[in-house]
């Protein structure tokens, strides 16, 4: 028979966190999928991967750093990649599309203290986790859970499961390239859990502890009691 406090508790899942693992553009614009913002890359040739919606095909995105173009590239299925090799430092990466606003991306180039790659990320790993990135198709849909127990252990295992984690979708809380916090989360501390618990009792609740880190608590994954308590 089925758990139904499982279910219930994927039900309840903000519709927030349901985007994130179900990456379908739903608006026209340019969306970067790597490099993410204010990310550390390495020195290596930068992989730019980025969909366009709402574009006139064929068409060409241009792309300039800090001001200058480095280079245009053709949107093949609504998808583009370019390689780009940048000096260290700091840069400002713009992307123009003709009848679509631009996107800009800030990125560090240079090995950075603190900042941990998930997997060394090159034009040849994609296919690890994109079954399709051959075709420059690099979305996951509802196989998230799947790509990730490839390497990790389910989360999920006791009869309270957290939302993000009962919908099989990890990336809300973990960056899946790299981060600058442990075990490579996205925030944080409570500022992580204050994305999606931040109003009515769960406000009330956390000015009430002040400071207090919620996972001292809360097993963030799955737990064999009520509200997810240790």
């Amino acid at each position: 028979m089925l758990n139904m406090k499982r279910i219930f508790v994927a039900l309840i899942v903000p519709a927030v966190l349901l985007s994130n693992s179900l990456p379908v553009l739903s608006s026209p614009g340019i969306h970067l999928l790597a490099p993410a913002e204010e990310s550390f890359v390495g020195m290596e040739p930068i992989l730019i991967i980025g969909q366009v919606e709402g574009a006139n095909y064929p068409q060409k995105v241009q792309i300039l750093d800090n001001g200058n173009i480095i280079g245009s590239v053709l949107i093949r299925g609504g998808t583009f990649t370019y390689r780009a090799r940048l000096a260290e430092g700091r840069h400002e990466i713009v992307f123009k599309v003709p009848g679509l606003e631009t996107k800009t991306v800030k990125i560090f180039v240079g090995r950075q203290e603190g900042y941990r790659y998930h997997i060394e990320t090159t034009s040849d790993s994609c296919g690890d986790c994109h079954a399709e990135a051959s075709r420059h198709l690099f979305s996951v849909g509802h196989m998230q859970e799947e790509i990730c127990s490839k390497c990790h252990d389910p989360m999920g295992s006791s009869e309270y499961v957290h939302g993000p984690v009962a919908a099989g979708s990890c990336t809300p809380c973990h960056d899946p390239h790299g981060s600058r916090y442990e075990k490579f989360l996205v925030a944080t501390g409570k500022e992580l859990c204050l994305f999606c618990h931040s109003q009515n009792l769960s406000k009330k609740h956390v000015e009430e502890r002040q400071n207090a880190q919620c996972v001292k608590c809360h097993d963030p994954h799955s737990s064999a009691r009520n509200y997810h308590l240790r």
